[in-house]
């Protein structure tokens, strides 16, 4: 009997044993892109967002002064292997130095023509007939001796011309030997022709030399992944940055279109921005002596960012949902002004 009791005693625990690690391995998982992670068992609701923010308009330009870039700053901590560069906000591609380095070169625009511009006929060599399907006239000047003098007879050659032998420069011409077979003494000199000089200064010259990064003050747009999150445990709702992702404004390509440079795990930028609190700083127009930590604004939200883009089973952003700039602003408003009512009633419940 007492050996039954301990059999299940045994049994029990190692039953609750295993539940007990199950059930803390399930509430371990976390966000690997966060710096203060959730547990997914703690999380009651949450959305992703991503934000747009200009670092020109006034609220951002605190993070965007002179020399102190956050661009130049995320760009420069890749370059030197610091934190990671990834193709998208996903994070699931990394990007070395060099391919980030190609990725922030400036295009030559005029270094040669594309394969649309050659099929066009750009670039091909002049035609030769008339445009209508005719021969092109004979250049009078390159025209022989022996042309007709327009009575029908062949002019006949000037003895005296045929005599005149122009000078070579290096003295008076020799007369060849009368002899047949015998070779000339002195070879006719041909004249020196000097290659041209390369000029430093000539277009082709500047084309090829102009491949340059852009400046860190070109690069003014970046996109933030965040999750709108819902905390139950502290009844607190917290918008957990995922994502950094440096964008190319439109105005600086060729093809018009925003083109995405590079994108950070939130967790390397705040890491690399704790570092050195004294040089990542978010600059105080009004109180220099009160200059924050790029890391410490982004806690404190001292940006501004409108949302873009929610997740959605489409995946698609304000701009391809609805029809127009003016619409999908609106409708990015409205969609705000959604979320805080949602956290007010869920305080109220």
């Amino acid at each position: 009997m007492n050996g039954k009791h301990i059999a299940l005693s045994l049994l029990s625990l190692s039953l609750g044993t295993g539940v007990a690690f199950a059930q803390e391995k399930e509430d371990s998982t976390v966000n690997n892109f966060s710096s203060r992670p959730i547990s997914d068992g703690d999380v009651m609701m949450k959305r992703t967002l991503w934000r747009r923010i200009d670092l020109k308009e006034k609220q951002n330009v605190s993070m965007f002064s002179k020399n102190n870039e956050i661009t130049r700053y995320l760009l420069e901590a890749a370059k030197a292997g610091l934190i990671d560069a990834y193709t998208n906000d996903s994070c699931a591609t990394k990007i070395t130095s060099d391919d980030l380095h190609k990725r922030i070169l400036i295009p030559n625009q005029t270094a040669g023509l594309s394969a649309e511009e050659i099929a066009a006929g750009f670039g091909e060599p002049a035609k030769t007939d008339d445009g209508w399907g005719g021969k092109p006239k004979a250049d009078p000047a390159k025209q022989a001796t022996s042309a007709d003098d327009g009575w029908g007879n062949t002019a006949k050659k000037d003895p005296k011309k045929e005599a005149i032998v122009e000078d070579d420069g290096w003295g008076p011409p020799k007369k060849k030997s009368s002899k047949k077979g015998a070779k000339n003494e002195v070879a006719k000199a041909e004249p020196v022709v000097e290659q041209p000089k390369v000029d430093s200064t000539s277009f082709e010259t500047q084309v090829a030399a102009s491949d340059e990064e852009y400046f860190p003050e070109q690069l003014s747009i970046i996109e933030i992944k965040e999750d709108w999150t819902f905390d139950k445990k502290r009844s607190r709702l917290y918008n957990d940055v995922q994502t950094l992702t440096i964008i190319l404004p439109s105005d600086q390509t060729a093809t018009g279109l925003e083109v995405p440079v590079a994108s950070f795990r939130w967790k390397d930028a705040e890491r690399l921005f704790r570092s050195d609190p004294k040089k990542y700083i978010w600059y105080n127009t009004h109180n220099t002596a009160q200059n924050k930590n790029l890391a410490d604004a982004f806690d404190l939200r001292l940006f501004y960012g409108r949302i873009v883009k929610f997740s959605n089973a489409s995946d698609k952003a304000f701009l391809d949902i609805y029809s127009g700039e003016k619409e999908a602003l609106i409708k990015s408003l409205n969609y705000e002004q959604e979320l805080m009512e949602l956290e007010h009633g869920l305080w109220e419940y």
